[in-house]
């Protein structure tokens, strides 16, 4: 009572679907792309040329864990990252000096903020902030990308990381928005960062800038020529470049050492991460066959000695589907703990480094954002002792 009545040749239908079904994978399809990098075809004259500071990436590890994401991996990608992303950009010949950041700095006229949103070698996500020294954004955008296999070819050019296109995506997108400003824009900006970081050592260039509600700088009237301060101040302003290649060297360093580790693992996680969905979607349509397959075996009413055959048939082949695809989802997970190895052995090749620094022997992973704070209030040390000025202690707190 109640039951619905299927005849042998429905029964035999689910029965098709469900064995064909268990034998057939889905496949994904990946298109994936080629972004050509805009390299300069002439020499940039230098007015025309911006400072770009490139801050280390969030890792964006979750509070909760996550079996997909490898805290030790992606601490080490947002230190890896921001650095090529930096060879892209000095490598198109369309800026002045490039640098990795542990923290901003008034020095440079543009910040690019970054973070990790995903990555596992086969697809890359990355959420990317721009903003110039005037406090315009120039980019609010996630870039996405999927990675082929020949891009961890040992054949190819191996200056190119196999993330390359979205290092390329972004250095593109930024050139369009540097090229559509006028070179008179291009120079106040500029001029308005040398002010910025003036009025950071010493109130008195105060009045030089103006901001208004949205926080955007204008640049009401510059220092004479012969401004003996600002000669100085952008003495200091040198230094503080000089600091940053030292920062760089390290952080360069560290990005040779990770190159190979780093590609390695990012081509083994690749592989896996394409048999890890395979086998989850594996296991949906397992599941859902075997499921279809029993719920239709159990409506037949059995009223003949064949459908009583095919009935148990049936019910065999469900109960095996469910069984199949619950044991798809265990050897899934046996991926997720050979991803988790795969992150421990990469992490354990990403020690941080130790570089000299005015004398001083320093270990810069973590307290590199704590040495560069250092290392600024010391520029205004200097710039006391130069100009013989005081800085009010709001200035120093």
């Amino acid at each position: 009572m109640g039951r619905i009545k299927m005849t042998s040749r429905m029964l035999s239908v689910f029965t098709l679907l469900f064995f064909s079904g268990i034998h057939h994978l889905e496949a994904k399809t990946i298109k994936y792309e080629k972004v050509q990098l805009d390299i300069a075809q002439t020499e940039i004259p230098f007015e025309e040329l911006l400072d770009i500071g490139i801050m280390l990436f969030d890792p964006n590890v979750p509070k909760k864990e996550d079996p997909m994401i490898f805290p030790e991996i992606r601490k080490a990608e947002a230190r890896y990252m921001p650095y090529h992303l930096k060879k892209t950009l000095e490598s198109t010949g369309h800026w002045s000096g490039v640098w990795v950041l542990p923290e901003r700095s008034k020095a440079i006229d543009l910040i690019i903020v970054g973070r990790i949103e995903k990555s596992d070698g086969l697809d890359v996500e990355l959420k990317i902030g721009v903003w110039d020294i005037v406090g315009a954004q120039w980019i609010n955008k996630t870039y996405k990308s999927n990675i082929a296999g020949s891009s961890y070819s040992k054949r190819r050019d191996l200056t190119q990381d196999p993330y390359q296109n979205i290092f390329n995506k972004i250095a593109n997108d930024l050139l369009q928005i540097k090229q559509a400003k006028a070179r008179e824009d291009l120079i106040r900006l500029s001029q308005t960062g040398e002010i910025r970081f003036a009025s950071e050592l010493i109130p008195v260039y105060d009045e030089y800038i103006s901001k208004n509600k949205k926080n955007i700088y204008s640049l009401e009237r510059l220092p004479s020529e012969d401004d003996e301060i600002m000669q100085r101040i952008l003495e200091v302003q040198e230094r503080e470049f000089l600091l940053l290649d030292t920062l760089n060297e390290y952080y360069g360093q560290l990005y040779e050492n990770l190159s190979q580790p780093y590609e390695d693992w990012r081509k083994l996680s690749r592989e896996d991460m394409i048999t890890y969905e395979e086998l989850q979607r594996s296991a949906r349509t397992r599941k859902i066959l075997g499921a279809v397959a029993l719920a239709g075996a159990l409506a037949t009413d059995g009223d003949s000695r064949a459908s009583s055959t095919m009935r148990q048939m049936a019910i065999y082949g469900g109960i095996e589907g469910l069984r199949s695809g619950f044991a798809t989802a265990s050897e899934a997970k046996i991926y997720q703990e050979s991803l988790k190895e795969s992150g421990a052995d990469f992490d354990a090749q990403a020690k941080p480094l130790v570089i000299e620094l005015e004398g001083q022997t320093i270990r810069l992973t973590g307290s590199a954002e704590e040495k560069f704070q250092e290392w600024r209030r010391l520029l205004k040390e200097i710039y006391i002792d130069e100009t013989g000025f005081t800085i009010p202690q709001a200035e120093t707190e």
